[in-house]
């Protein structure tokens, strides 16, 4: 079961999806995918299911037999980010996607050494990666990354969790049971300044620790992210498991 995934589709008469040349070198050569195995292909929440139904030097074309709507499947888990050095900002993210993070949000803490105008010029770069990750991996959906103010990420509605090496309580799968989608928060290095901790204290989040060593932070999303997919889960009863 190969996944593709794509920002934008060409469907014709709404049942077929054209690829280019090189996309179907890509499934056909270095995927290896067989002309009867289904391939999905993802946009805008919506998994498409297809199978191959012509292929030319030129281009691929692929029959939807299937549609999914994975936009509202369950519990989410985000990732909310500092920034941090660039490639140890992507090794994190890819490191979130492979782990089964559903996206990032990427803010500017206090130790955060990157302006926020370099921040936002990143984020194609780190989409590439996302791309690259969700198909190496075999997800069935496509996370995303956006940076924001922290006081507009807190606002969102969910459990919010502090990743913090001083806090007081280390982190259990209490942590993650209930309901509503999963936010959790990882520092810089060096972790979060006191005028973080003071801000996250004031919007009355919850704080953990990881039982580990102090992690990097590319190896606590992994964690981070590892035990809160483990208590959502996957949504049983449906043909995809994200």
């Amino acid at each position: 079961m190969i996944y593709l995934v794509k920002r934008e589709l060409r469907l014709t008469d709404d049942r077929l999806i054209a690829v280019s040349e090189e996309e179907a070198h890509y499934l056909f050569k270095v995927r290896r995918v067989g002309r009867e195995e289904p391939v999905f292909f993802y946009h805008e929440g919506v998994v498409y299911e297809t199978v191959l139904a012509e292929l030319s030097r030129k281009e691929g074309l692929f029959e939807v037999r299937a549609r999914h709507d994975v936009a509202s499947r369950g519990r989410r888990v985000f990732v909310v980010i500092a920034a941090i050095e660039w490639s140890r900002l992507e090794e994190a993210v890819r490191n979130g996607v492979e782990a089964g993070a559903h996206g990032f949000f990427l803010f500017r803490a206090g130790r955060s050494n990157v302006p926020e105008t370099a921040m936002l010029k990143r984020v194609q770069r780190i989409e590439q990666i996302i791309v690259s990750a969700a198909s190496q991996s075999q997800r069935r959906c496509l996370p995303d990354i956006r940076g924001a103010g922290r006081e507009v990420i807190v606002k969102r509605p969910g459990r919010h969790i502090v990743f913090h090496p001083e806090a007081d309580r280390p982190v259990t799968l209490e942590h993650f049971e209930g309901d509503g989608d999963i936010y959790l928060w990882i520092g810089p290095e060096g972790g979060f300044d006191e005028s973080d901790l003071c801000f996250f204290e004031r919007a009355g989040l919850s704080f953990a620790s990881l039982r580990t060593p102090v992690l990097r932070v590319e190896n606590a999303v992994t964690v981070a992210v590892g035990l809160a997919r483990h208590v959502v889960g996957y949504t049983a009863g449906v043909t995809l498991p994200e």
